[in-house]
């Protein structure tokens, strides 16, 4: 069962409406980290809080060219620090009595989900949402490269090279050999997020356009090719070039490539 069919009634969006407008009064700062309980038990995401900034899409630094692409994300914005694992996937799995739980034989909860689908991160977030009172999404495009940076104009967020052991993928000089590592296995960025390159490609909420750039204000591209999404990061399975912060992909949004997972934002109150 889909678990927009089993929470799509009015009740539940207005429970969903009520707790959502109770808590627009919390208190966010930079660098605060949280999470949320879930009714059935447990817990949400750890979210880490990020202020508002600007930073020039593709690399380099805000000021230096004319030409650049200067993005300013203009409100502040929670992301998870670390890709949604196997474990909190799967009770979304049992919650939902998806058909998929017969053939989901992943035993170690620490692991990132992998293997799902745009819909599919869709229908996780919708229920997470109904779990939490809260409302998350998909990170656009331009919000995940600013929380890839974390202030750096560099290659990865680590430096200007590879070197070895910073990330999970083909050529960081690491023992996983094309196999995705628990979340967390390597050094979080400056602004305490783990694994924005390499290990799993990260689904964002953006529509394919070749043709334009992204918005300048930190929001989602949702016009073009809108069955075919972005995805960033990289995985275990790329080389170096690929896991660069501002490496992108796409890919048909029904598709389940083996090395595709999410995180989520979280925007807050100004």
């Amino acid at each position: 069962m889909d678990f927009y069919r089993l929470c799509g009634t009015t009740a539940c969006a207005a429970l969903m409406a009520f707790s959502l407008t109770a808590r627009t009064q919390e208190t966010y700062l930079p660098g605060d980290k949280f999470s949320h309980d879930l009714i059935d038990g447990g817990n949400g995401p750890e979210m880490v809080v990020l202020r508002e900034g600007k930073f020039v899409f593709g690399g380099g630094r805000v000021g230096e060219d004319p030409e650049d692409l200067v993005i300013e994300i203009s409100r502040p914005f929670a992301i998870s620090t670390t890709e949604i694992t196997v474990g909190l996937y799967r009770q979304f799995l049992k919650a939902s009595q998806s058909g998929d739980l017969k053939t989901f034989d992943v035993a170690n909860d620490s692991l990132p989900i992998s293997g799902i689908s745009w819909d599919r991160a869709e229908a996780f977030i919708s229920w997470l949402n109904y779990q939490t009172g809260y409302h998350y999404s998909l990170p656009s495009s331009t919000q995940w490269e600013y929380a890839a940076r974390a202030g750096s104009q560099k290659t990865y967020s680590w430096g200007n090279e590879v070197g070895k052991g910073n990330a999970n993928c083909m050529e960081c000089g690491v023992a996983f050999e094309g196999m995705t590592a628990p979340v967390a296995s390597f050094k979080a960025n400056a602004w305490g997020i783990y694994d924005m390159e390499g290990n799993v490609w990260e689904w964002t909420k953006d529509c394919l356009d070749a043709n334009s750039k992204p918005p300048l204000n930190g929001m989602p591209q949702l016009f073009g090719n809108c069955d075919t999404r972005e995805l960033r990061g990289g995985s275990a399975q790329s080389d170096a070039w690929s896991i660069r912060i501002n490496s992108r992909a796409s890919a048909p949004r029904q598709s389940r490539n083996s090395d595709a997972g999410i995180r989520v934002v979280m925007q807050l109150p100004r």
